[in-house]
């Protein structure tokens, strides 16, 4: 598949280029995961703060993006309700604890394991 890969945080300037166009293997998704055929992904202000370092991702080279809209591909174990073909929609949040005071009071953003697409993992980008 092709992705856009952030290798570097750098300032964006009219002539940066902060984004990789690669060819990089279809992932396999893993215990409660899918596999989404991306159709769009949006562009937000997170992405110019991850690129430039504000809101620096958890490792490099890593796939922006997490405005995504796709179909289903595959799914891992664990993900029996969803099937290949569904539309599926995936914003920032990515994962959480699920069992801390903040995920049980529904502040899963302020977990200390909390996970973000594009930023923790890989993104729409892709």
């Amino acid at each position: 598949m092709k992705a856009l890969f952030l290798r570097k945080m750098q300032n964006i300037g009219p002539d940066s280029r902060p984004l990789d166009l690669l060819e990089t293997p279809i992932p396999s998704p893993g215990p409660g995961e899918v596999l989404i055929r991306v159709a769009a992904c949006g562009i937000c202000h997170t992405e110019l703060d991850e690129i430039e370092g504000r809101l620096p991702p958890a490792f490099l080279p890593i796939i922006l993006g997490h405005q995504v809209v796709g179909r289903i591909e595959g799914c891992g174990s664990g993900a029996a309700h969803f099937k290949s073909g569904d539309r599926v929609g995936v914003g920032w949040f990515s994962d959480s604890c699920g069992a801390c005071a903040f995920c049980r009071s529904g502040f899963e953003n302020l977990c200390r394991q909390y996970q973000a697409t594009g930023r923790d993992r890989h993104g729409g980008y892709a």
